[in-house]
């Protein structure tokens, strides 16, 4: 962190809101014919998004931290911010416009599935930053999920580029990175986080969210047929 004009500025809030914004202008140039309809949605998302985030990081770390620190639950500037809550939450901010504003949002959610990846690669560099997220042999997980997200990315890019049905990016985000973090969760170290069953819920929303891709893929393939 550093010093501006008094004011503290920490590299983790700075890495994340490139992320955000680099992610927000893949989205715009892919779907440019639903600009205004991604640049409304996205003031929605961005504001469950991180509502959700630092609600899932504050469960996922309750006994471990913050029922013994209540007062930091809200200093969202120090990091801690869980990318499943995000994207529960940014999800529901997107359902919430439409519903509102009389808007489909299957194209929305589609312009931001392909920008997310990037968002969330740049964003772990906020990990790095803060010296966090590595395995239990200090693998930099960090940089694996950055990555890995990157891939995603690409094969995202390759999908539009091919003018891929409507859902298909959507479906293929949501399998796509909840491989990467079934595959990764198990080289965390055995912290204590939120777990139902033994198991840790990071690796069940992962599991969720490739149910929910294959379900939104499936009838597209079976259409096509």
């Amino acid at each position: 962190m550093f010093n501006l004009w008094g004011i503290t500025i920490h590299w983790y809030g700075i890495i994340l809101g490139l992320g955000v914004w680099v992610g927000m202008e893949i989205a715009l140039r892919s779907f440019p014919k639903i600009r205004k309809e991604i640049e409304e949605a996205f003031l929605w998302a961005l504001t469950f998004g991180v509502v959700g985030a630092r609600l899932y990081h504050v469960v996922d770390y309750w006994n471990r931290y913050y029922q013994h620190n209540p007062g930091k639950i809200l200093v969202v500037w120090e990091g801690g911010l869980g990318i499943w809550g995000a994207v529960l939450g940014a999800t529901l901010g997107v359902f919430l416009y439409g519903y509102f504003k009389k808007k489909n949002v299957w194209p929305i959610l589609e312009a931001l599935a392909i920008g997310a990846p990037v968002a969330q690669a740049i964003g772990r560099l906020g990990n790095w930053v803060n010296g966090e997220l590595y395995g239990r042999n200090g693998e930099p997980l960090f940089a694996c999920e950055a990555l890995l997200n990157l891939s995603l990315f690409i094969i995202l890019l390759i999908l539009r580029k091919k003018k891929a049905c409507s859902g298909k990016l959507l479906g293929v985000y949501l399998i796509g990175y909840g491989v990467i973090r079934i595959l990764l969760e198990g080289l965390r170290p055995n912290e204590i986080i939120w777990r139902i069953g033994g198991v840790p819920m990071a690796m069940i929303f992962g599991a969720i969210a490739i149910s929910l891709g294959l379900l939104v893929i499936i009838p597209i393939y079976h259409k096509k047929s």
